[in-house]
């Protein structure tokens, strides 16, 4: 009779292994195993910031640019015109002499509380445009509270700048 049960205790193990795996399969749990799987979601987009008001504070000794610093605001504009929200920035001179570099901050507030926060450095160019960088995405509110990435700024003048955000959210 032993040699009975063995098997049959070894049918019933093999059988509820066949449904563990199904139940754990199920359409609730096989979609959450996709979505986690498929990994952060990028959003991506273009636009152009138009400055609005920009000033310069040179910090002493006047004969040095260490510690200037360059603050201003904008306004972002897609590609059909329409506004999508505002900018902020700050940039702070790290270069004694020439003024060739900077560290920089910026805060898009993209309205309805949605705002990225970015932050790197740039060398700044005599010729062409004052810079092209690619800036680090550090956080963000709203919609944007886990906002990973980066966001490509292409400072044409200091009144434009072409910028390309890739956020993973």
């Amino acid at each position: 009779m032993r040699k009975r049960t063995l098997p049959a205790l070894g049918l019933t193990v093999a059988a509820a292994g066949v449904i563990g795996a199904a139940l754990a399969m199920s359409p609730a749990t096989a979609g959450a195993a996709t979505a986690s799987s498929a990994g952060p979601r990028t959003v991506s987009f273009e636009a152009v910031e138009k400055g609005t008001s920009v000033n310069f504070v040179d910090v002493a000794p006047s004969d040095s640019a260490l510690g200037d610093q360059l603050i201003g605001t904008g306004d972002l504009v897609g590609a059909d015109g329409r506004t999508l929200g505002t900018s902020s920035f700050q940039g702070i001179s790290t270069d004694a002499k020439p003024r060739t570099a900077e560290m920089l901050t910026f805060v898009y507030d993209l309205g309805d509380g949605n705002k990225i926060t970015t932050s790197g450095t740039a060398r700044l160019n005599a010729k062409g445009p004052v810079f092209d960088e690619q800036f680090a995405i550090t956080g963000g509110t709203g919609k944007y509270k886990n906002a990973r990435g980066q966001v490509r700024v292409l400072q044409e003048t200091v009144e434009r700048a072409k910028v390309t955000f890739d956020i993973q959210l």
